[in-house]
């Protein structure tokens, strides 16, 4: 079972921020999940709101900032950075593509051309985004939040809310056949059940936590 560090050590440190990634590092996390939005001159940035205000305290949209005036605001990541930074030391890759945006599928587009210099898993809740994805990339994962969500499945990959998946035996019956990433597990109390479940990898704010089981 692999762990996936949520945007970085995002429990311990500023979340989607280097130190966060690194941090995800320092505590050998197999990988790194990262939710991407588009800056205004179209750049790729690490950012998982519509806005800066939680995380900045300053109103602004960042699809109405260029990546300098982003910068200017907040710490912030390009895509490229976090993949640049995961080739370095090793690490795998969940690409996160946020809806609905105003630019639509542009996000999936430039996620797609960084597909032809890096390796990564290309993910979305949005099922348009999925099937985008899916006509140029190989490693492509549906996020399922809500049950009616299984109604389709356009790929092998799920990676579903660990609530939903704990909750409903329907839920781990219909998805027997998948491999299974849940998210976002921040409990000791999951750890158990997580190697009964057979699940391929564990989204956390937490890598600290010992989710590897003997």
């Amino acid at each position: 079972m692999k762990i996936f560090a949520h945007r970085g050590f995002s429990h311990k440190y500023p979340e989607a921020t280097r130190a966060a990634y690194q941090g995800a590092i320092e505590v050998a996390a197999d990988g790194f999940e990262c939710d991407v939005r588009l800056t205004k001159d179209g750049i790729a940035v690490c950012f998982h709101d519509r806005g800066t205000k939680r995380i900045a305290g300053v109103k602004k949209r960042i699809a109405s900032l260029t990546l300098e005036q982003l910068r200017g605001i907040t710490e912030v990541m390009t895509l490229e950075d976090l993949l640049e930074l995961a080739n370095l030391n090793n690490k795998e890759v969940l690409i996160d593509t946020k809806h609905p945006v105003l630019s639509g599928g542009k996000v999936e587009k430039v996620v797609i051309e960084l597909g032809k210099r890096y390796k990564f898993t290309a993910m979305s809740f949005s099922l348009l985004a999925v099937l985008r994805f899916k006509r140029k990339l190989n490693d492509v994962a549906y996020v399922i939040a809500h049950r009616w969500r299984l109604l389709y499945l356009p790929t092998k990959k799920v990676t579903i809310d660990v609530e939903l998946f704990e909750r409903s035996r329907w839920v781990r019956k219909h998805l027997a056949k998948h491999e299974i990433l849940v998210w976002t597990v921040n409990e000791k109390r999951y750890i158990p059940k997580l190697k009964e479940w057979k699940v391929s990898a564990v989204i956390t704010d937490r890598p600290d936590l010992p989710f590897r089981l003997s």
